[in-house]
């Protein structure tokens, strides 16, 4: 499978991955991510492989971001990220043999492969966003007994605005202390964590991510228009929600995260949808239909872009994209009980008897 990612790889991937962040970045991000994605063709090229391809005891390291991708108010640049990789790298002082995303899009994890000679491994945590590290971890918050390093970067000494951060210990505690450096940064800063096994990823994780972002992204890709949305609702063997107008939007950013719900008014009624930075989950006449981690995208239903949570101002018109949680690649971080607590008491709503 091994195959060098082309521009087109980052067309497609830009695409793919902006729906599969549930609502965390839209049309707003498309000009940044591929502007990543061609800097690091430009930087030495990146080279997708199948975790089939490496030895199950090969280190891998996940390169991510942390905090609230949407009405924060931050300032991140991509040497950030190979930064913080670099650190965790020279503190692991082992053979790295590639690096994976903590959730698509994803395209930070591309610079970081090809900054520093490693293969981009075809799998993620999760193949959809996901609002905390924790629910990222492939199940390690209900590992209190295996330790990681996690470490974050931004800034740098001559703009007097340096920020790094590096954290040994169980991926709830460091994880707490990474949403502090990403408040601290204005609300989002980049972050490097590991390392984890190939054997481990293949277990936990998210295997065969990034070739499903790109598959959905090019079948996206070949329709225009309204017909986007039905593309898209083939491609993930989902379901069109709604069509309809964005009646209200009360998200906010607090504590490093963007809170809130988004209603939106269609044929079929009133769906309420649930946000913890990304889409979590959806109602509609009083009755849940989606949760974490199920599949909850929006486009623009006139012209097939991906549309952000930030972006669906009310009065504008959303068309809200379901699908089953089996109908993608998804890590057991996102199904293990333990993620859940926080994210439901900061919602005030019920997720785990959804599991």
């Amino acid at each position: 499978m091994a195959r060098a990612l082309k521009m087109e790889d980052v067309e497609a991937g830009t695409i793919g991955g902006l729906f599969l962040s549930a609502g965390g970045s839209g049309r707003n991000q498309v000009a940044k991510n591929v502007a990543l994605g061609q800097m690091a063709l430009d930087y030495g090229g990146v080279r997708l492989v199948s975790l089939d391809e490496l030895d199950p005891d090969a280190l891998v390291i996940t390169a991510t971001a942390v905090g609230a991708p949407g009405f924060a108010n931050w300032a991140i640049r991509p040497r950030d990220a190979i930064d913080a990789a670099r650190r965790l790298v020279a503190h692991i002082d082992r053979p790295i043999a590639g690096v994976i995303c903590g959730h698509v899009p994803g395209f930070n994890a591309w610079l970081v492969a090809a900054a520093l000679g490693l293969d981009y491994v075809d799998a993620a945590s999760n193949g959809r966003g996901h609002p905390t590290v924790k629910m990222g971890g492939m199940g390690l918050a209900s590992r209190l007994d295996l330790s990681i390093t996690q470490v974050a970067c931004s800034g740098s000494a001559a703009e007097q605005n340096k920020l790094s951060f590096m954290a040994e210990g169980d991926i709830v505690r460091t994880s707490t202390m990474l949403r502090q450096a990403a408040v601290v940064n204005g609300g989002l800063i980049y972050a490097a964590r590991g390392p984890l096994t190939a054997g481990f990823i293949r277990e936990n994780g998210a295997p065969g991510a990034i070739s499903f972002q790109l598959e959905l992204g090019r079948a996206m890709q070949a329709a225009s228009g309204a017909d986007c949305v039905r593309a898209t609702v083939e491609a993930l063997g989902g379901e069109l929600l709604v069509d309809g107008e964005v009646i209200e939007n009360t998200v906010s950013y607090g504590g490093g995260f963007d809170l809130g719900k988004m209603m939106v008014r269609g044929d079929k009624g009133e769906v309420t949808l649930g946000i913890y930075n990304e889409f979590m989950t959806a109602d509609i006449g009083g009755k849940r239909v989606a949760t974490f981690p199920d599949m909850i995208g929006s486009l623009d239903p006139a012209t097939g872009d991906v549309v952000s949570i930030s972006e669906s101002k009310p009065g504008t018109r959303v068309a809200i994209v379901i699908a089953h949680r089996s109908k993608f690649p998804v890590g057991k971080g996102a199904l293990d009980p333990a993620v859940f607590p926080e994210v439901e008491q900061a919602m005030g709503v019920d997720m785990r008897s959804y599991l």
